[in-house]
């Protein structure tokens, strides 16, 4: 997972390259503070997938392209220094505020296009549900990576020649005897059922002077495993983890 290291000192020319932001000229022109805000699904490569207003344009306004830059993140959190938290935030991330100074506020009843559950292939029997504002690329090694941002799965498969059971105990057996040195299991799960056997841990890890958590997981059936690695910064997105890990399914 790619973490953002944020700026120090409000020194926000070093401000991480997250890409640039699509952004109403009354923020930069006029120079008034924006007060809602959204990241959708990046269009290319340089994109944030950010879209910021102040919440007074109009319709007709924010349709002519005139109306909207794109500048880099320093350029706006000169404007306005709250958002350096909010910028690292993930993709389907909306936020919103009724005041120049008032607290931002996340909101969960803005529709975004890309805001939707698809179905992923991952071989011809493996498959998983994800939501289509995640990003997929294949690493150098195979591994498929998913991420929002602030989310990020790792998704590596491999056989064996061990049965079902036998690559179960193996696999608990790991759980249950890992190396508590670097960090400590925080929690063990299984969840299996008739057709894939699934164990696996939750630890915290740090990069970058960033603390985030990661189940580590596996998905188990005669002759074959999928380790899946669940990077996600919000405790709340446990949820999240596990109903995704639960998602992975295989059929004949």
């Amino acid at each position: 997972m790619n973490y953002i290291k944020k700026s120090s000192e409000n020194n926000f020319e070093k401000f991480s390259s997250i890409g640039g932001l699509m952004v109403s000229k009354m923020i930069v022109d006029q120079n008034i503070k924006p007060c809602f805000l959204y990241r959708e699904k990046r269009t290319r490569p340089e994109d944030s997938g950010w879209r910021i207003f102040t919440g007074f344009e109009s319709e007709e306004y924010t349709e002519d392209p005139n109306n909207i830059g794109i500048y880099n993140p320093s350029t706006i959190l000169k404007i306005d220094p709250s958002l350096e938290n909010i910028l690292l935030k993930g993709v389907g991330s909306v936020y919103e505020r009724t005041e120049d100074n008032s607290d931002w506020y996340k909101v969960t009843d803005f529709d975004l296009e890309d805001d939707y559950m698809i179905t992923n292939r991952l071989t011809k029997e493996w498959s998983f549900k994800i939501n289509n504002l995640f990003e997929r690329t294949i690493e150098e090694d195979g591994t498929l990576y998913y991420t929002t941002g602030d989310k990020s799965i790792r998704i590596s498969i491999w056989n064996s020649d061990l049965n079902r059971e036998m690559l179960f105990e193996k696999y608990k057996k790991n759980v249950e005897n890992r190396d508590q040195s670097k960090s400590k299991t925080l929690q063990q799960f299984e969840f299996s059922d008739s057709e894939v056997f699934r164990i696996g841990y939750l630890i915290e890890e740090n990069n970058d002077d960033k603390i985030y958590n990661l189940i580590m997981s596996f998905s188990i059936v005669d002759q074959e495993v999928i380790q899946t690695a669940f990077y996600f910064d919000e405790e709340s997105d446990l949820d999240w983890a596990i109903s995704t890990w639960k998602n992975i399914s295989f059929k004949i």
